[in-house]
């Protein structure tokens, strides 16, 4: 799913390296440090797991916020944000949890790379009307809080849809804390770019905001948005969530 960009990505104090095809060898060494730290929450082990009729989506943000482990979720259906799933896990990792709540929904799948929890639909990163799958030219900003990065690949977005157009988005100030965002990527797809953007903040999900049959355009108040991964949020990632799975139709199957 990597295109053969190289991209270019560091925070304040450090200048990390990454590509889709190799690993350069002379990278700080605060990259195996992220990516230990990644994979040390994915290899944590549960003891007991119960969805308790939760659907997929609420099972996922549920699992992000008590491991703050950074997640893309970049599809989302009804069936995903309606259906109870039932699962009672014991001794179990969580990237194996991760693995058994995809394997409820066939629709969807799960990776790990590049420090984030991608929770994705392979038919909907093949379709090339989404937006989620314009590749960026030329995208480039240097320590800018989160919210900052994500209006300029929101923006970048846009210049490329829509050359005359404008954009913009509101800025929280202080919501990011001190941490600062640098990207420089070229021919990278928009959710390649959005989890660079999350995996580097270390403690964000983003979502979709918009329903399958619309992510051909940008609507009002963006296509996705990244939240931080603290208390507060949680219950606005799922209302907004739930929110949205509303505005979809829902679908009668006939069984003969």
């Amino acid at each position: 799913m990597r295109h053969a960009a190289r991209v270019f990505v560091s925070t304040v104090c450090c200048l990390t390296a990454v590509s889709a095809t190799f690993v350069n060898p002379l990278a700080s060494n605060t990259e195996p440090t992220q990516a230990t730290i990644f994979e040390h929450k994915l290899n944590t082990r549960v003891a007991r797991f119960d969805t308790s009729g939760r659907t997929l989506v609420t099972s996922l943000i549920d699992l992000a916020y008590e491991y703050e482990l950074p997640m893309g979720i970049e599809y989302l259906d009804r069936k995903a944000a309606t259906q109870p799933i039932n699962l009672e896990l014991g001794n179990e990792s969580v990237r194996g949890i991760l693995l058994a709540f995809i394997q409820q929904v066939p629709e969807y799948k799960v990776s790990f790379s590049d420090g984030v929890v991608d929770v994705y639909a392979p038919k909907a990163r093949e379709d090339s009307s989404n937006l989620l799958n314009k590749v960026i030219k030329n995208f480039a900003v240097s320590e800018l809080d989160t919210r900052r990065a994500d209006v300029g690949l929101l923006c970048a977005l846009t210049r490329e849809v829509m050359p005359s157009g404008g954009c913009g988005g509101s800025i929280a100030i202080g919501q990011w804390g001190p941490l600062k965002i640098t990207v420089h990527v070229q021919n990278a797809r928009v959710y390649e770019i959005v989890n660079l953007i999350v995996a580097q903040n270390g403690k964000a999900v983003w979502t979709v905001m918009a329903p399958p049959e619309k992510l051909s355009k940008i609507p009002v108040g963006g296509l996705w948005h990244i939240y931080p991964i603290e208390p507060p949020f949680k219950s606005a990632v799922l209302d907004k969530l739930a929110s949205l799975a509303q505005r979809q139709p829902a679908r009668t199957f006939l069984t003969c």
